[in-house]
């Protein structure tokens, strides 16, 4: 029997020989799966996604793709899945998976993921393209009780973590023109003049009855006169009416 055309007693052997003599606990048989629901939706606009999986795995000897409890090409489907919103009313976009590997190189681990994001206008035109690369290398642990699989799902979690960024930072950069935007114009407030410290704010006029227009306000007064008795020009209905003051002659 053969897992992606290498038979399994080789797997079983590269697995030994990666992890050494074994390990002394027992191996981990349960990983949660990647998600990524927690990150911000790229609102795109389109009103469909669809995801194609182009890549297809070496098969060869160093090829550790089959063995890892979350392939590559599974979490970044997920991602695609989690991260990405059609919000538009036509239009489309193609999420393209055209690398997702893992293998061995003497005592390093590889991994390389491409993907890439094609927009479609209304006439089914290609409009935009953005595409997202991360590549990693590391040392194989260790520690004889990382298992190969505890090893692969741990250093593909880091890789797709690098994904995000680089997919959501390309995505922004050369398709900005199809995202929803997510600011919406500031409320308006009311703007009040400062009052300088210490002051106590004009009262406002009491508004007049229903039906009558609002009493003219008065005109000022002028100052008065050096030497005179009566009322000035410029207030008169200020004062009652009546007859001039008269004045006494000694």
């Amino acid at each position: 029997m053969t897992v992606r055309g290498l038979p399994r007693r080789n797997l079983l052997a590269l697995a030994l020989a990666l992890s050494g003599c074994g390990t002394s606990g027992p191996e981990i048989t349960s990983f949660p799966p990647l998600r990524y629901n927690y990150l911000p939706v790229l609102k795109l606009k389109v009103s469909s996604i669809s995801i194609e999986d182009d890549w297809q795995p070496s098969g060869g000897p160093d090829d550790l793709t089959s063995l890892a409890p979350e392939t590559p090409d599974a979490a970044l489907r997920q991602m695609a899945e989690d991260r990405l919103g059609a919000y538009g009313t036509s239009g489309r976009a193609v999420f393209v998976i055209e690398e997702a590997s893992l293998s061995r190189v003497g005592a390093e681990l590889d991994g390389a993921f491409a993907v890439r994001l094609d927009i479609y206008s209304e006439g089914d035109t290609k409009a935009g393209s953005a595409e997202a690369r991360v590549a990693r290398s590391e040392p194989w642990p260790a520690s004889s009780r990382v298992t190969v699989r505890q090893a692969l799902y741990d250093f593909t979690r880091r890789m797709m973590d690098s994904m995000n960024v680089e997919l959501e930072y390309q995505i922004r950069r050369t398709l900005g023109e199809w995202l929803v935007s997510e600011s919406a114009a500031p409320t308006p407030v009311e703007s009040q003049p400062l009052q300088a410290p210490g002051t106590k704010a004009p009262s406002a006029a009491p508004n007049p009855a229903p039906g009558l227009a609002p009493a003219p306000a008065p005109a000022p007064a002028a100052p008065p006169t050096s030497g005179t008795t009566g009322p000035q020009p410029g207030i008169l209905g200020t004062l009652p009416l009546g007859p001039a003051p008269t004045t006494s002659t000694p």
